[in-house]
């Protein structure tokens, strides 16, 4: 047989047996399933904080999706991806979970079911014959356990969706609603702020939270206190019953600005609220001094040039991009960034009874800022004489506090029964991490949102939430790291198409010496290889 029959067998051969592999993985995949989510924070595979609330179901639950079929993007991708998700939740709930999917579009029963159930048709602009039509269609869903039922009346953000579905599952098979007091009567940010209404439903979605007041008895079925901006001193009496909080075992959360801001002058003022000793007692500190980073938000200036108004767009170093977060810590694992205006640096003193961990640092282009300006010109201007950086920006104080801090206040009737356990103080270098006035990132909700259950001890789902929530900044290059990148771009690529281009030659050529030797082999008269045509 000559080299070129043998080549022509080999190759079919190949062919052949490589055809015969792929049938029988094609046969073998309807038998066994299996699937590796390599994705950044694994956005396609369900958290362990779903994982343990299908695990507790104590009755079947039922998930009923009404989806019209054959929807243009992205809301045909959307049905795609929740059937592999709802495909994931029936694999970890097994028996307990049941999907049904029903397509309502010529189906009048299960478009009155749907409708019954609170899911409504929405109108969609799609392209149908050459031209843009409206249509109506159903891509929603109903959770059906023990009687009770929640309705996702439209799935629309599927980067959201695993949260949105697990809490209301959690809301079906546990109704046990914990409740947050947020401290009032010193202008804190609380639930009572009319800025602030939009935050606040999004929170009392999965908790509630109430305005509360130091003057009397804290309501027995408070879970968790949190103090959110204060601008106004508190009175003596109102901290000894902080201080009983704290040391019966209980959660407390202080977000602390200890300077007002004027952005229309771009002036700061120090603001004295009398929770300063209170931290120092406990070994704590938010530090007298705004916290400066050179990767930080951008904002919009607008000046004036002759007759013209022009807008410029400047990063400003008084609103820090936070990427370093605590991996280990439930309330910041997951997380990617978050954006926090006129932050202060969190501090702990060394050899203190109390644990603390830091859940937040700035990045290490930072420094102490100790001026009252803010100004967005030229603010990183001589900082190099600053205290450097990273900072804490919010942590976390653990232990047990009536040792280091006791207290001789009594608690009078109404107050909620200590706790066994260490008391939990959160710390955060700023209450402006959710004000909507200010630039801010979907990501610093969820991270509010985390320590919020965080100091409440429900933590299923802290994994949940920050999924899809991926911020990729540009690191800054040196000089010599931008020209070495330009200069690469530039020659890179010519060159390593001309030395492809010699490596495909040298092979051409030692292939057509292997063929001439093996013809001369079969044909000792012939010294040469005959020529190929075409």
């Amino acid at each position: 047989m000559d080299a070129r029959r043998k080549t022509r067998l080999f190759s079919a051969t190949g062919a052949v047996l490589v055809l015969g592999v792929l049938a029988a993985a094609n046969a073998l995949s309807q038998f066994f399933f299996a699937r590796l989510d390599l994705s950044a924070g694994r956005a396609y595979s369900i958290s362990p904080g779903t994982k343990a609330v299908l695990k507790s179901l104590k009755d079947n639950l039922v998930v009923k999706v009404y989806y019209t079929k054959d929807l243009p993007p992205p809301y045909g991708l959307n049905e795609r991806y929740l059937r592999d998700l709802l495909a994931e939740y029936k694999r970890a709930g097994g028996s307990r979970v049941q999907v049904e999917f029903q397509d309502p579009e010529g189906n009048d029963r299960a478009k009155r079911e749907a409708v019954g159930s609170g899911v409504s048709p929405v109108r969609l602009s799609v392209m149908a014959r050459d031209k843009f039509e409206l249509k109506e269609a159903f891509m929603g869903l109903a959770l059906l356990y023990e009687g009770k039922l929640e309705t996702i009346p439209v799935v629309q953000n599927p980067d959201d969706f695993e949260y949105d579905l697990t809490r209301r599952i959690k809301k079906l098979s546990d109704p046990t609603i914990r409740t947050v007091g947020f401290v009032a009567g010193h202008g804190e940010k609380g639930p009572g702020d009319p800025a602030l209404r939009d935050i606040y439903r999004l929170v009392e979605q999965q908790m509630d939270a109430l305005d509360v007041s130091l003057d009397k008895p804290l309501p027995a079925k408070i879970d968790a206190l949190w103090i959110m901006g204060p601008d106004k001193p508190y009175k003596p009496h109102e901290l000894e019953r902080l201080k009983a909080w704290v040391n019966s075992g209980r959660s407390l959360g202080i977000a602390l600005d200890r300077r007002s801001v004027e952005l229309r002058t771009f002036t700061t003022a120090k603001q004295e609220t009398g929770l300063e000793p209170l931290l120092a007692a406990w070994g704590g500190q938010i530090r007298d001094a705004l916290v400066v980073d050179a990767q930080a938000e951008r904002i919009q200036l607008q000046s004036q040039q002759g007759m013209f108004v022009m807008m410029n767009v400047i990063e400003y170093p008084f609103i820090p991009v936070a990427t370093r977060f605590n991996p280990d810590h439930p309330a910041t694992r997951g997380l990617d960034a978050v954006s926090l205006p006129f932050t202060h640096a969190v501090s702990f003193k060394d050899g203190a009874p109390l644990k603390f961990t830091s859940l937040l640092d700035s990045s290490a282009q930072s420094w102490l800022f100790t001026d009252l300006k803010v100004s967005p010109y030229d603010p990183l201007k001589g900082v190099e004489n600053l205290e450097r950086g990273p900072f804490s920006l919010a942590g976390v104080l653990e232990g047990d506090f009536s040792k280091v801090a006791p207290t001789t206040f009594t608690a009078r009737m109404g107050d909620a029964p200590g706790l066994t356990g260490p008391g939990r103080v959160v710390l955060l270098g700023t209450s402006r991490l959710i004000h909507p006035g200010l630039t801010i990132k979907p990501s610093n909700i969820s991270m509010m949102l985390n320590l919020l259950e965080w100091s409440l001890q429900d933590l299923a789902l802290l994994s949940i939430r920050s999924k899809g929530l991926t911020y990729r900044y540009l690191r800054p290059l040196p000089d010599a790291g931008r020209l070495a990148v330009k200069y690469g771009l530039i020659l890179v690529p010519p060159f390593g198409l001309l030395v492809i281009g010699f490596w495909v030659y040298r092979r051409q050529k030692a292939r057509m010496a292997d063929l001439a030797a093996a013809f001369a082999a079969e044909d000792p008269e012939k010294s040469e290889a005959p020529p190929i045509h075409g």
